[in-house]
């Protein structure tokens, strides 16, 4: 049986063919199963996401389990980033050094940096690569996979099991395209993640060049990292990460057949940015506006966080925002303490909203200063009051 190869046998024919695409565009784009037809899409397992909407933007049997191949080395290489401990220096075992399918061709007893193993797993496929960072963070295969499983379960991924750290055929490995979006979401979030699977090629210590097999990097607008797969369980297989004007998009397509890989992901992508579009409603630290607090004086309102949303832009419209103080605010106020809420609608539904804050302290001296001016005319009017009986006396 072929196990895990660069991209497949037949990566020369689809290297030759750059991908000609037919993207069907909507007036109005429809979500999920009313959409699937919408598109060109071969692959039999297909997905479209970004961070801001709960449902896909695009989705084919995305709950459908399938064989994840390489791509596990996307949740692999997260554990790794997340470590911290990418500079340590890791002694290839016997064990890592013997995982074939596509690989690095380390030899037992050598060293790397973590750092040139996640490059070599991401890049180029490394199998034994992906063992030797399972075996360094993990003490085993098996510990690894347990904080593989666990991290996978924190991210949401109801529908995933992973048995190894390099995507080799498993029985008991498993995820399906919406899991591993959840899982690409994430990524998204982590810069050294984006530095490491966007890098277009990475020079090891030794003085080899590793080249990335993303073919889209470089060539498909707004491409910032992914990882592809191949076992002939699982077919082609593709993970994207794109960014364009602010939105975020990723892609998941698996079981393709050759270049579908690539024309399907890039289809998929172009329709998400040439059909929706991400809105910034509020602006983190936004002045929203200004009130008078009892013994304060003026305190400006400022938004806490962004508001955002990502929308169909045939649905983009009018909306409203709503301020609602507290009724009942004195100092002294920490910055940050919050003064209420913005409220977003439109027409009658809540888009969202975000906590009023302080944005600096408004200190117990504020109040001192109001009392000892309030004090200072009490006391001006008594002695005017004593002032008069005392006259009246005298006469």
């Amino acid at each position: 049986m072929r196990q895990e190869s660069a991209i497949s046998d037949n990566k020369e024919s689809i290297m030759g063919s750059r991908a000609k695409f037919v993207v069907a565009l909507l007036l109005v784009i429809s979500v999920m199963t009313g959409s699937a037809e919408a598109l060109a899409i071969n692959s039999p397992r297909a997905v479209l996401v970004t961070p801001e909407r709960a449902e896909a933007l695009w989705s084919r049997a995305a709950t459908a389990r399938h064989a994840p191949a390489s791509l596990t080395k996307v949740l692999t290489t997260v554990l790794a980033v997340e470590s911290g401990r990418l500079h340590e220096q890791v002694v290839i075992s016997p064990r890592a050094a013997a995982v074939g399918g596509s690989a690095l061709h380390v030899r037992a007893g050598e060293k790397y940096t973590l750092r040139e193993l996640v490059y070599a797993a991401m890049l180029i496929s490394a199998n034994d690569a992906s063992a030797a960072i399972a075996e360094h963070l993990g003490g085993s295969l098996a510990g690894f996979t347990a904080m593989m499983n666990t991290r996978a379960a924190e991210l949401g991924m109801t529908n995933s099991r992973f048995a190894n750290a390099h995507g080799l055929p498993d029985r008991e490995q498993f995820s399906t395209a919406g899991d591993l979006a959840r899982l690409g979401l994430h990524a998204a979030t982590l810069p050294e993640f984006l530095a490491i699977a966007g890098r277009e090629r990475f020079t090891l210590a030794n003085g080899r060049v590793l080249i990335n097999q993303n073919r889209l990097l470089g060539t498909l607008p707004g491409v910032v990292g992914g990882k592809t797969g191949f076992t002939d369980e699982a077919g082609q297989c593709l993970l994207l990460i794109a960014k364009r004007d602010n939105l975020t998009l990723v892609s998941v397509v698996l079981g393709a057949q050759g270049a579908e890989m690539w024309s399907d992901s890039t289809a998929l992508m172009e329709h998400g940015f040439a059909g929706f579009l991400r809105e910034v409603l509020i602006r983190g630290r936004q002045t929203l506006g200004v009130i008078d607090i009892p013994l304060a004086g003026q305190v400006l309102l400022v938004a806490e966080r962004e508001l955002t949303r990502t929308i169909a832009r045939a649905e983009r419209g009018e909306y409203n925002t709503e301020l609602r103080v507290l009724p009942r605010l004195f100092p002294p106020l920490r910055p940050g303490a919050k003064l209420g809420e913005v409220v977003v609608t439109q027409g009658e539904q809540e888009i969202g909203r975000v906590n009023i804050t302080v944005p600096t302290h408004i200190p117990l001296l504020t109040s001192t200063r109001a009392l000892g001016i309030a004090g200072a005319v009490s006391l001006g009017l008594a002695l005017k009051v004593l002032m008069r009986r005392r006259r009246k006396c005298r006469k």
